[in-house]
């Protein structure tokens, strides 16, 4: 486990035409770069084997909750400190897109990020973020970092109906007292109202290789039944004796790890989980 330092520094980079803030911990953005370094000098047979290996470097950093909710302001906040499952998978992606690219820098990471975590690769404001996993997919497909595989013999269709932080503003600090920016929030949720998903159910995860369309490396959205939610966990998959694993910031345990138990054993005990949906990065390697 890294030892994490928790001196926080601001930086500022520009884009488009207005500078954005940055804030991280000087040994994060140390640390990060030499996460490129090393990885840059390998060569890797998948997009999905170069983000395993990215995401074991991350293997018991501490899981935080709620690690973007930082007050007022929307900063670009950067962590590998401090993690939760969401932050952990697009700090990944953005560090494999950096690499993809020939890019180098911290800051390169920061601009890579910043397009994986808000609408249309633009930060402004709370609202612009894309709070819920299914936004996240659907702004990923339309920039053409990511492909859906979860379609397959086994897979069902479900439907989506976000409306969890509007319906429940209280539970954010950004949008108690804030009937504006839960309005936004709201417009952002109406989309994602009926629409159609593919999904594979849970109970069908003790397959093998040769059922399920899943790779090494490949992102698993874990679906729920939670009214008005889609998604409640984010992870990497993995192989491990023919059965699936998740790599993930694991709340459970408190920290990064490759989970010892299949991923159908996980889901099996988590009666509001219902299944999972699977994407692929490309255009890395």
């Amino acid at each position: 486990m890294r030892i994490c330092i928790t001196t926080i520094f601001l930086a500022f980079f520009a884009t488009s035409s207005f500078t954005q803030e940055i804030l991280y911990d000087k040994q994060d953005s140390i640390f990060i770069e030499g996460i490129i370094e090393e990885m840059s000098a390998k060569e890797f047979s998948s997009s999905g084997n170069l983000l395993l290996a990215i995401a074991d470097k991350f293997t018991g950093c501490r899981y935080v909750a709620g690690t973007l909710e930082n007050g007022e302001k929307e900063p670009l906040y950067v962590s590998c400190s401090k993690l939760d499952c969401t932050t952990f998978v697009e700090l990944t992606l953005a560090i494999a897109t950096t690499i993809g690219k020939k890019e180098i820098r911290f800051n390169d990471v920061c601009r890579n990020l910043e397009k994986i975590r808000y609408r249309n690769g633009v930060r402004k404001g709370y609202a612009s973020r894309l709070h819920y996993i299914s936004q996240w997919i659907e702004d990923s497909l339309k920039q053409g970092t990511i492909t859906e595989v979860t379609s397959c013999r086994i897979s069902k269709k479900g439907r989506l109906h976000l409306s969890f932080m509007s319906s429940h503003p209280q539970n954010y600090t950004m949008l108690k007292d804030n009937p504006g920016t839960t309005r936004e929030i709201e417009a952002m949720e109406k989309p994602f109202r009926n629409k159609e998903i593919e999904y594979i159910p849970k109970d069908m995860l003790d397959r093998g290789a040769d059922e399920l369309p899943i790779k090494d490396g490949d992102i698993l959205a874990l679906t729920t039944n939670i009214d008005g939610l889609d998604v409640t966990h984010i992870g990497f998959a993995f192989w491990h004796n023919e059965r699936v694993h998740l790599l993930h910031a694991s709340s459970s345990k408190e920290m990064v790890i490759r989970d010892n138990v299949t991923l159908y054993d996980y889901q099996k005990k988590r009666k509001s989980q219902t299944g999972i949906r699977i994407f692929r990065l490309i255009g890395i390697l």
